[in-house]
């Protein structure tokens, strides 16, 4: 679901769309993990063009639907807990 909303951010040609680092935000996925999915579809959209002609346009139902999964996955242990960032207060120094 995440690389579908990243494909369409990626193919969009708003010119107020938000940066790359702010999408991944939004998204809860990290900047260098979407910068990774954009050059994917550089190298072969065949499979994204797929995906969007099959179903369309991503909707925040199914993203919030997908997002729930993974929630029950990682509760179940399927998949790695969360990293907490611990915030650095540059004023200690």
């Amino acid at each position: 679901m995440v690389s579908r909303y990243a494909f369409w951010w990626y193919t969009s040609c708003d010119p107020n769309k938000p940066s790359g680092r702010d999408w991944a935000r939004q998204l809860g996925v990290s900047h260098t993990w979407l910068q990774r999915l954009v050059w994917r579809f550089k190298v072969d959209p065949t499979e994204m063009l797929e995906l969007q002609r099959t179903y369309g346009d991503p909707t925040l139902a199914q993203l919030t639907e997908a997002r729930e999964c993974t929630e029950q996955l990682r509760k179940e242990g399927e998949l790695r807990p969360r990293r907490r960032r611990r915030r650095v207060d540059h004023n200690d120094w």
